[in-house]
């Protein structure tokens, strides 16, 4: 009875000593909490009378040239949510350029969207964002015609 009693505290004493960021979620627990990692860019586009737009892309990439390469993690393509909305998470902190422009075509890692070219001229007309680790910034894009 002693050693049921001693092993049952002492479990729930291990238990309660990891941080809820190591606990794996339950579908059953409420409490449980889920940290993300990286940062993240949300927001919506609108056009040049600021109305709505829901078929756009988003190129999310750094500020620093040096990291625009095909394996690069400042590189992102994202794509418009049914609400018209959009999101992209992971992104290690820095500065960065977000750009909204008509569809584009291609995938998260290859497409013109990707060119070195294509990135530069969008450099002019993006919006620039700052994110520190695990920061969320919401933004208003206006959409960049091609």
């Amino acid at each position: 009875m002693r050693v049921r009693l001693c092993s049952s505290l002492c479990l729930s004493v291990m238990v309660a000593a990891v941080p809820l960021a190591q606990r794996a979620p339950s579908s059953n627990r409420a409490d449980d909490v889920v940290i993300a990692t990286g940062a993240a860019i949300s927001g919506h586009v609108t056009d040049a009378t600021s109305a709505p737009v829901v078929n756009y892309s988003v190129v999310v990439f750094s500020t620093d040239r040096s990291t625009w390469s095909a394996s690069s993690r400042f590189l992102r393509l994202v794509r418009p949510t049914q609400d018209g909305s959009f999101e992209t998470t992971g992104l290690p902190p820095g500065e960065y350029w977000v750009a909204a422009t008509d569809p584009v075509e291609g995938n998260d890692v290859s497409g013109d969207w990707f060119k070195f070219e294509t990135l530069e001229r969008l450099s002019f007309r993006a919006t620039r964002v700052t994110l520190a680790e695990r920061q969320r910034v919401m933004t208003v894009l206006r959409l960049i015609r091609k």
